[in-house]
């Protein structure tokens, strides 16, 4: 049923002539030739065929996807039967997507004079009166947000629009896969294709286990650069069973990637080096090139380098601006406009702008730090000379020495689009709750027919009855602990006369209505400067605030001067010394394909450096040191395209770590502890990735728990993690061991999860999803902490006397499978048990281990201080090896 595309299934005149004649003048005047996307792409999309088109940034993905729209709409409008609904729905993940799709739609049109295609965007800015606008005469096109069409789908007044639905194009479809909001569009997809006809299941007699579905009326376009793999993608696209082309143009856009770093002779050099010569060189580059885009691994990083950016080039101050999640909206449409037009010379961002927005003026892509994926680098680096025919230039930034690696092992992947593979949400339990209160306000289903619908999607296919009968028994009611006296409250849907799903009470609707989506509130204080919105910060990072305290927000310095409740008054502080916010967002865990290549990386250099054993005498043994960094120097020349100054820096870390301990490599664990003021270090060399390390080290910590008492300090970054103990909890080889079985790692890590807040952090956001604490009541939106009380007090309940409740038990899905994750941490512990262990008692820290001992001390570093105390640690360690 999924059928790779080997070649286009018309020549372009062919297709010339398949498409409205007024549509192909058009083009021929304003293109000439079509993409190889676009001529792989359209022929399927002409034939009625749901097609998943996966090709590089500006190749024309978007204009395939709507060239077969424009044709049909063109053709029905010839045979005088325009539909008066909606012909196609455009979802994209983000709203500024939206905002930026609906504008370059329309320029098309304008060109073609096409006036009478009407194009129309629904989103949570959408206002009331172009709402109504839209419902009284509604769009051919309708661009939205997995949200916002679910919402359409449960307003019966939107019914009659949507029956004429006949395509669904799904953009940048692997920020949506990875997530609950796919889950929320798959389901959408799967109402849409039942829109006007009786949903299949016990009433129209097919058995109600059945995974697949009658041929989709539906067209599903899936558009996306970096994706993999291809076939589960589709499958994610279409639902199991369906028919889907997959186009892949591998024909790859010309792209320059570079690899830049600080470092020259030394790993770490003198202090303030290594920022400031980074500044300096982004100084030059932003001089020279038109618009620079800078990605950051955090918002506190855009913020940061955004203000030293306008200090370091007062002249082009006003022309550099900072994007991020966490600015106001007006904020970032602003910068965005001010972007397409070529106004700006420079825009720091960290993940705000890694998608799609058609942004033709950026030349050059930086990336700050490894971007800890190669499908994310990619994407970045699409951003720089996004139109067809240009070439992008990216250049990765290596920050430290570690980064060095990773940033030379990215590119190398990155030049042959060696992707990881994407980590699909599967069966989210409060996602169903929400979709079975929707059936339930509009549908009236019955639960057998809501099962069989709910299975035709990718994210439930394997859905159990049992699960989905536990959360039917949650919306009654609440739940077994909750129900007998709190049904009023809880209680969602009950079953009428017919055995239909139906809504427990108008209180339920008003509710399901104003709670659709899967983003939850957070704790955050609006930041306002006079009467303009800057932005966001967390409300712990405010608490920390006395009047007069200045901080960084939106690139600029600023002074609190006031707070109330959520909202924050400041003023500028342009000369002021800041405090940069500490954001609380996660940190990117590294790829797991990138994790295996940085393996490699080490393994070659190792046996590298290993090499032929020296004759005797020195000026031999010398000889054969120099021979063995020569061969690792090459290697990083050659293999991955390293400067000879950054390939000599890495090669002396290389060198160092093995003077000191052993190089770590795929063929044995290394386990590195080192005693220091009272306390022991454990350094696990486990390089799985940060989330997965966070995994694995609460099971050790617990095992150690229970073993020797006490408690254990764990520190965690992409290549290991370190345990910092009281030596009564020493261990020797022989008693580590056993800890790291695999039998019983998920009872360990919940039994460590039972004290952590991590599980009732997460329970926050999946109550709102499943309706059990709503965001908003009669249309406002509660406060952060009745929000935050309220799901405390129900987790506590739900936790003590109805521990298999499915919202307690998505939480901990959440927490353990996407938070962290435990299936890469449970792989890594059965690959170990056939290991042979290296464990090393070492006088000072090792420079491979050297990162996580200091990762503490940089969490509480000012703005300028990391760059000392780093390099002062790293020269009292090593100064006298290094001789």
């Amino acid at each position: 049923m999924l059928t790779r595309l080997e070649s286009p299934a018309l020549s372009e005149a062919a297709l010339f002539a398949a498409l409205h004649p007024e549509l192909a003048a058009w083009f021929r005047r304003r293109f000439v030739h079509f993409s190889p996307a676009q001529l792989m792409a359209v022929p399927e999309i002409l034939a009625g065929r749901s097609t998943l088109l996966s090709s590089p940034t500006g190749s024309g993905k978007t204009l395939a996807a709507f060239l077969g729209v424009f044709h049909d709409l063109a053709e029905a409008r010839a045979r005088g039967a325009l539909p008066a609904g909606i012909t196609a729905i455009y979802v994209s993940p983000l709203r500024a997507l939206t905002y930026d799709l609906s504008k370059n739609l329309q320029q098309p049109l304008d060109e073609l004079g096409w006036g009478w295609l009407r194009i129309g965007a629904r989103t949570g800015d959408t206002t009331p009166a172009e709402r109504a606008r839209q419902r009284r005469k509604p769009p051919h096109i309708l661009v939205t947000t997995p949200e916002s069409l679910t919402l359409l789908l449960s307003q019966p007044a939107w019914i009659p629009a949507l029956r004429e639905t006949r395509f669904l194009i799904a953009d940048e479809l692997h920020a949506l896969a990875e997530n609950k909001r796919g889950a929320l569009l798959m389901i959408g997809a799967e109402r849409l294709e039942e829109v006007g006809k009786p949903l299949l299941g016990v009433r129209s007699g097919h058995p109600t286990t059945d995974d697949s579905a009658l041929p989709p009326s539906l067209i599903r376009i899936g558009l996306s650069a970096t994706v993999s793999p291809l076939e589960a993608v589709a499958e994610f696209l279409v639902g199991p069973g369906r028919a889907c082309r997959i186009a892949e143009v591998t024909q790859r856009k010309p792209a320059r990637i570079e690899v830049f770093s600080p470092l020259r002779d030394h790993a770490y050099p003198a202090a303030g080096f290594t920022a400031s010569r980074v500044l300096a060189e982004l100084g030059t580059w932003i001089a020279q090139k038109r618009t620079t885009l800078i990605f950051t691994n955090t918002r506190s990083g855009a913020e940061s380098i955004g203000l030293r950016l306008k200090q370091l080039l007062p002249a082009l101050a006003k022309l550099i601006e900072v994007h991020h999640a966490s600015l106001d909206r007006t904020v970032r449409l602003e910068v965005e406009d001010r972007l397409k037009r070529g106004e700006l010379r420079a825009v720091v961002c960290s993940t705000s702008l890694e998608l799609g927005i058609d942004i033709g003026a950026i030349d050059t892509v930086v990336m700050i730090s490894a971007p800890k994926g190669v499908a994310r680098a990619l994407q970045r680096i699409g951003r720089s000379g996004h139109s067809m025919g240009e070439t992008s230039h990216g250049v990765l930034v290596a920050s430290n020495i570690n980064d060095l690696a990773e940033c030379a092992v990215t590119a190398r992947m990155m030049e042959r689009r060696e992707l990881e593979p994407l980590k699909f949400t599967e069966n989210p339990l409060d996602v169903l709750a929400q979709t079975l209160v929707g059936l339930a306000v509009f549908e009236s289903v019955t639960p057998d027919e809501a099962f069989a619908l709910v299975r035709r999607s990718h994210p439930y296919r394997a859905l159990a009855r049992a699960q989905f009968d536990r959360v039917l028994h949650y919306l009654a009611g609440g739940g077994a602990a909750l129900e007998r006296q709190y049904q009023n409250i809880f209680g969602k849907v009950r079953l009428d006369a017919r055995g239909c799903l139906v809504p427990a009470g108008p209180r339920v609707t008003r509710d399901y209505y104003q709670n659709i989506g899967t983003i939850a509130s957070e704790s955050m204080v609006q930041v306002r400067l006079g009467r303009r919105n800057l932005g966001q910060v967390e409300e712990s990072f405010m608490k920390g605030l006395r009047v007069g305290d200045v901080f960084v927000l939106n690139g600029r310095t600023i002074r609190l001067v006031e707070t109330r409740l959520l909202t924050a008054k400041v003023a500028a502080a342009d000369s002021s010394v800041p405090t940069v916010p500490r954001w609380y967002a996660n940190k990117m865990p590294l790829g797991s394909g990138l994790a295996a290549e940085v393996v490699r990386l080490r393994t070659q250099l190792a046996e590298a450096f290993a090499g032929p054993a020296p004759v005797a005498g020195r000026a031999s043994a010398d000889e054969a040191t120099a021979r063995r960094q020569a061969a690792a120097l090459q290697i990083l020349c050659d293999d991955y395209r390293l400067s000879a100054r950054n390939a000599r820096a890495l090669t002396e870390h290389f060198v160092l770590q093995a003077r000191v301990s052993v190089i770590p490599t795929g063929a044995f664990f290394l386990v590195e502890h080192v005693a220091q003021a009272g306390l022991v270090h454990y350094f696990f060399h486990s390089l799985i990735g940060r989330s997965a390390n966070d995994a694995l080290s609460r099971i050790i910590a617990q095992r150690l728990h229970e073993a020797k008492g006490g408690n254990a300090r764990a520190t965690i970054d992409d290549y290991g993690f370190m345990l910092t103990v009281k030596p009564f909890q020493m261990l020797t080889a022989d008693e580590w061991r056993p800890l790291f079985r695999r039998a019983g790692a998920e009872e360990a890590l919940r039994a460590a999860l039972a004290e952590s807040a991590l599980v009732k952090w997460q329970f926050r956001g999946v109550a709102q999803t499943g309706l059990m604490v709503p965001r908003r009541v009669r249309g406002a939106e509660r406060g952060a902490r009745a929000l935050q009380w309220s799901s405390e007090i129900i987790f506590e309940v739900l936790r003590q006397h109805e521990p298999d409740h499915p919202l307690l038990a998505e939480a901990y899905a959440e927490a353990t499978q996407r938070f962290l994750d435990l299936p890469r941490a449970i792989e890594f512990l059965d690959q170990v048990a056939a290991l042979p262990w290296d464990v090393r008692t070492l006088e000072r820290v090792s420079p491979f281990s050297f990162g996580m001992f200091v990762s503490r001390i940089r969490e509480t570093m000012t703005l300028e201080d990391p760059e000392t105390t780093i390099e002062r640690l790293f020269h009292e360690m090593y100064g006298a090896v290094r001789k």
